[in-house]
Parts: structure tokens; sequence; C-alpha cells
């Protein structure tokens, strides 16, 4: 996991102004990072839950990092922005279209960007609009962004069959909330996960899935 710099884990960043959400963000979008930072991605989540009234300062620093020159920075603010929408709730999806990100997003893509950039803006873009039900849906800002592009001739990515649901509800015991494995992570981390059980079950031997056989045969006979 890449991390930024040194900071406690589970215990939220208490973002109690707009300049340390600023410093947060500036952190976990930081272009020395070789990967998401997801430590640092769920402790604000975990802020901003606490504290409602912090989103509307960490979505204006996210906006900002948006614009950044760098593919880096900019797909890492993508990725926190994509956590923030599944594991926070509606102030922060809120928040999103009132501070224009969507139409920063637009911006983006129109104007031919980093490959990996935009087709990232594409697939959030088009499963937001579809999770939160389209032009009559509460925010229809997020299917506007969507109709923008589709109307300019944008073809969007084919959505993923086995995709995970768009939102994760917080885990209440924090100390379990890391072993999630929808929890925080990208859309595709729950498939990958299921990969390496399913490739790790594969590679056990035969004797070991016998003997593990007269385990559940012992236990079931104690029961």
């Amino acid at each position: 996991m890449a991390r930024a710099m040194g900071m406690g884990t589970g215990m939220g960043l208490g973002l109690g102004s707009s300049s340390s959400a600023t410093v947060a963000v500036d952190k976990a979008t930081s272009d020395l990072l070789i990967g998401p930072d997801w430590t640092m991605n769920i402790d604000i989540c975990d802020s901003v839950n606490s504290n409602y009234w912090q989103a509307k300062d960490v979505v204006k620093a996210l906006k900002r990092r948006l614009q950044h020159k760098s593919p880096r920075v900019q797909l890492l603010s993508l990725t926190l922005l994509e956590t923030m929408v599944k594991n926070c709730g509606d102030y922060v999806h809120f928040q999103i279209a009132e501070r224009n990100i969507l139409g920063e997003m637009v911006k983006i893509v129109k104007k031919k960007t980093d490959m990996h950039v935009r087709d990232k803006i594409l697939a959030l873009i088009d499963s937001w609009q579809e999770a939160f039900g389209g032009p009559g849906g509460k925010h229809s800002q997020y299917y506007w962004a969507y109709e923008e592009l589709r109307r300019a001739g944008v073809q969007f990515p084919q959505r993923s069959s086995n995709a995970a649901p768009i939102f994760t509800p917080p885990a209440t015991n924090p100390a379990l909330r890391h072993t999630h494995p929808g929890y925080g992570m990208p859309s595709n981390s729950s498939s990958r996960l299921d990969e390496t059980m399913t490739a790790e079950i594969e590679g056990l031997s035969l004797s070991s899935l016998d003997s593990m056989r007269d385990t559940v045969r012992l236990l079931k006979m104690k029961l």
C-alpha cells in the first residue's frame, strides 16, 4: 500500500478546517504515490462521515486536484472521489453536484486527455447516473453530465457484468471495516479477491481437502 506519510488508521483525520482538508486531499493524491493510499482514502471518508460539513471542503479540494496537469494526480483524485461516493452519504453526493465536479469531469473528457483518466471518468459518470436514478432521480446532474457526453458522440466503455454495488454501507465496527472486500475499494477489487481465493483453493492437494472434510464431519458429530 502506497503511503504519503505515516498516519493512524481508523481514527479519522480530524479535518477541522478547509486548510486541513486541502492538506489531507493533497497527500491522498500526491504525485509521489505509486498507487492509491487506501488507508488515507478511508480516513478521509471516516472524517467526513463523522463531520458532514467537511464534505464541502474535501470536494472543493478534490476539484482543484482534478485540474492538475498530471494524469497520476487526476487518477488518484478520481479514485478518492469514487471511494467517497461509495462510502459516504448524500451530503457528499450533493456537494459533488453542487460544486460542479461533474462539469469538470466532462471538460476533462472533451479535452481528449490521458486515456486512462478519460476511461475512468466515463465509467464513473455512467455508473453514477444509473445509480442515482437517471433524469428523474434525486441528483439529476449526474445523468445530464452523462447525457452531455453521449450527445457529443462520446462512446462509454462497456459495463462489467460483475461490478460491485456503487454504494456500500459503512461498517459499524471500525475493526472490521478494512476486512470488508467492497469497502473503499475500486469496483473490480471484489472480483480480484474472489479470483485469488479460488486459485488458493484449487492449489490445495487432495489430501488437504480430505483432511478438511474430516474436520468438518467431526465438528458436525459434536454438534
